[in-house]
């Protein structure tokens, strides 16, 4: 029996004037194609995209065309679970599970009600849910409590939990969008780990809801828990090994002159030269009016032209790198500068083979392009826990991997993950 798990964060399809739906729908369609998957389990993020209030209504068509594509392809049965209700802010989260199985595969999966506490056959007809899924009976839903991240708006984060047996293996799928990173800027001046803590807050706060849940029914099953869970790199390791031999710049909001330290990458951002010393001092006066940092050529490097000595300029939704092509084209060179996952013993992944799925360009023009906003990241994971990941690895043609990574598919790659148990 073969599975194909698939994340995917769609906010880009959502806009008015978008232009990559089709070819993102296309390359969908044909991974599914390829797959020869029984069951396929599919986690969408910013389901309705980023201006939800004016694009929310065109779900229904996204998602009419996925289900009859699906049914041509022999899945006749399906289940789609999409928190469409931004009018309730409170437990808004904008996520969609949607599951569909092969018709020759349905007599032996079951789907777990968690208020009668039981596995119910599941009829050969697909249906969505798209209203007041916090009394559905299929899934568990919540949004992450708003004390998480008090300093900026409550957002559209949180998770959804379905569970499914598979003959007599019981397996959990929990769809997760945790936080982003709000600031390139604060990440350097204020905390290296703002936003990483607070991930790790939210994804415990999720394994701490599973182990109750589990708890209650005496049991922990096989977890696959996959979505945007916005993991980014170590910066300051990142910073050191692509800005090597240059010297740091600071901007002020509040005044022209700017302060420089040499460095050596890096060096420690959280200092800045004194004017009449060469020791370094706090920079904690200044971090509420830094607009930008750069990061340029030492003096011997570079010529009067100082525009174009800039290595690296970062403000506060700008990651601008003098050479972009060597961020795509290097980056087994600094996957090792992703440790977020460490965070979390519990869970497990497998090797990544695939390039960064974050910040790709939204113009179908640039499908090949990193947008100058973020550091790129994996932000796009299937994570499990260990007994997922022995049922995994039995099958030595197990493959997690990204897709559609010559076609654009939005700000985010879709990534997936296949493998076949043996029953």
């Amino acid at each position: 029996m073969k599975f194909l798990l698939i994340t995917a964060n769609v906010g880009s399809l959502f806009e008015e004037s978008c232009r990559i739906r089709n070819a993102w729908l296309a390359t969908f369609t044909q991974v599914i194609k390829e797959s020869n998957a029984h069951f396929i389990a599919i986690h969408m993020q910013e389901v309705g995209g980023k201006n939800f209030e004016e694009c929310i209504g065109q779900v229904p068509t996204f998602l009419n065309h996925i289900s009859g594509s699906m049914h041509e392809m022999g899945y006749s049965t399906g289940r789609a679970y999409l928190d469409l209700e931004f009018d309730l802010p409170e437990s808004y989260i904008a996520l969609g599970s949607l599951f569909f199985i092969n018709d020759v595969t349905l007599p032996r999966i079951r789907q777990y009600d968690f208020v009668g506490k039981q596995f119910v056959k599941l009829e050969k007809v697909f249906e969505s849910y798209d209203r007041g899924l916090l009394k559905c009976r299929m899934l568990r839903k919540a949004k992450f409590p708003k004390d998480f991240w008090p300093t900026v708006k409550w957002g559209r984060k949180g998770y959804m939990h379905c569970r499914f047996r598979f003959d007599q293996t019981i397996y959990d799928f929990v769809n997760v969008h945790l936080f982003h990173d709000e600031s390139n800027i604060a990440l350097i001046h204020e905390n290296p780990s703002l936003y990483s803590e607070n991930r790790k807050r939210a994804l415990n706060f999720v394994l701490n809801e599973l182990k109750r849940v589990n708890e209650d029914d005496k049991h922990s099953y096989p977890l696959f828990l996959f979505g945007d869970l916005n993991f980014r790199l170590d910066l300051q390791s990142f910073l050191n090994r692509i800005t090597d031999d240059t010297d740091l710049r600071e901007d002020s909001t509040e005044s022209t002159q700017s302060s420089i330290c040499s460095t050596d990458g890096c060096g420690d951002l959280l200092t800045a030269s004194s004017q009449h010393t060469n020791e370094l001092k706090p920079l904690t006066d200044f971090r509420r009016t830094v607009s930008a940092i750069e990061f340029r050529r030492s003096p011997d490097n570079f010529t009067s032209d100082i525009s174009t000595s800039c290595v690296l300029r970062i403000e506060k939704k700008l990651f601008d790198y003098f050479n972009h092509k060597r961020l795509l084209n290097e980056w087994q060179g600094y996957l090792e500068d992703d440790r977020e996952a460490h965070n979390f013993p519990y869970l497990r992944e497998l090797n990544i083979n695939f390039p960064p799925t974050y910040p790709w360009s939204e113009n179908p023009d640039e499908s090949e392009s990193l947008m100058k906003t973020r550091a790129p990241a994996w932000c796009d994971r299937v994570l499990m826990n260990a007994r997922a990941l022995e049922i995994v690895k039995r099958d030595k043609f197990a493959k997690y991997d990204s897709f559609g990574k010559d076609v654009c598919m939005g700000d985010h790659k879709p990534v997936m993950l296949s493998f076949s148990v043996i029953v």
